[in-house]
Formats: C-alpha cells, structure tokens, sequence
C-alpha cells in the first residue's frame, strides 16, 4: 500500500489508505510538524487520525480525501493557535 504524503502550512501529512470490511477505503493520516520527528518528547507530538466512515471506490481517492481532511484539521489548529496568543 502506497502512503501519500503531502507539505502545508509547516506540516507534514502522512496518508495511509486503508481496506475496510465492504470493499471501500478509508484512510488513516498523521500530521507533524516539519523537520519534526513527531516523537511523543517532541514539543509538538505527531497527531494520528483515521476515518472508518463513509467509504471511498479507490485507494486513491481515499488518500485525496485523506489530505484535504488533515489540511482542514491544520487550519483548525493554527486557528486555535493564534486565539490563544496573548495581545502585544
């Protein structure tokens, strides 16, 4: 099975497609930082998430799923990121 990779916003994401039970695909992604190793002593951990709903016809298409899905859990991120920032 081939892992789909992908750079944005100083992330890596890492998709994994994955066969489920009724012919379709799902996938699993992981999101670290750039340069990072994703280490659980890292300051910034690797994040796994995976979706087991929904199905998709071809791996392929699961692994572009896969990537838009962690893009918008990075957005999210650096959203939440920049609400905690302190005012200057």
């Amino acid at each position: 099975m081939q892992i789909t990779t992908d750079e944005y916003k100083g992330f890596t994401i890492a998709v994994t497609p994955i066969k489920d039970c009724g012919d379709q695909w799902d996938f699993e992604y992981r999101i670290t930082k750039t340069g990072e190793g994703g280490q659980d002593t890292d300051p910034a951990p690797a994040l796994t998430r995976s979706q087991t709903a929904g199905g998709h016809a071809t791996a392929q298409v699961a692994c572009v799923a896969g990537v838009e899905v962690a893009r918008i859990e990075i957005d999210n991120l650096l959203a939440l990121s920049r609400e905690r920032e302190p005012e200057r």
